[in-house]
């Protein structure tokens, strides 16, 4: 009988970025467990300073149709600076690169982090994150964090009427097609060794 230290490993070893979803929508209830799961991240002085937009059916097909034009137009706009200098050598190494914008996923979740930008609070946006993407697995729903849906970040206020906040990324998900080959990719980690020192 699998012990709860093996499922929790087996469900952060196996979660994993997918590209190619089925069009079959995540039902409601699921997604609102999701969520609601993923309000459990820690945070500084318990703030909770995310602000999530959950986009699916007619309102994803509208607004992955703006993100198009917008792309065609070379419409780019982001509420955090970026440049490819922000990657070391080494980090540069270990990146993957992937083109497309939402590739066929039938929802998309928009994380936002406080108008202020400060860096504190910009991190737990990221522990909700990877709260989330967890509690995505747990319910056997596939998921892409994309940080290219944050360079379009005009686009995506004006399309789904968003004041206040940055955008940081978003999350593409839905249930993953398990006939695609790219979906089988699998992508390598540095060895504990290289990214952890420790000190006894």
């Amino acid at each position: 009988m699998a012990t709860v230290t093996s499922l929790v490993e087996r469900l952060i070893r196996d979660r994993r970025a997918t590209r190619a979803f089925l069009p079959d929508p995540v039902p409601d209830e699921t997604i609102e467990a999701v969520f609601r799961l993923a309000g459990a991240a820690p945070s500084n002085s318990n703030a909770q300073p995310w602000q999530v937009e959950v986009v699916s059916g007619a309102a994803r097909d509208n607004f992955a149709e703006a993100l198009v034009a917008a792309g065609r137009a070379g419409r780019q706009t982001v509420d955090f600076p970026y440049s490819d200098g922000i990657y070391s050598p080494v980090h540069q190494r270990r990146r993957a690169e992937f083109g497309a914008v939402l590739y066929d996923a039938p929802h998309v979740a928009l994380l936002y982090a406080p108008e202020s930008g400060d860096a504190r609070l910009t991190a737990d946006v990221g522990m909700y994150a990877q709260t989330l993407l967890l509690a995505m697995a747990a319910y056997g729903v596939a998921s892409c964090p994309q940080t290219l849906l944050s360079f379009y970040a005009d686009t995506v206020r004006e399309t789904l009427g968003v004041t206040g906040g940055k955008l940081l990324f978003g999350i593409a998900f839905g249930y993953a097609d398990p006939t695609a080959a790219i979906n089988s990719v699998a992508v390598g980690r540095e060895p504990l060794e290289k990214t952890t020192r420790f000190h006894r």
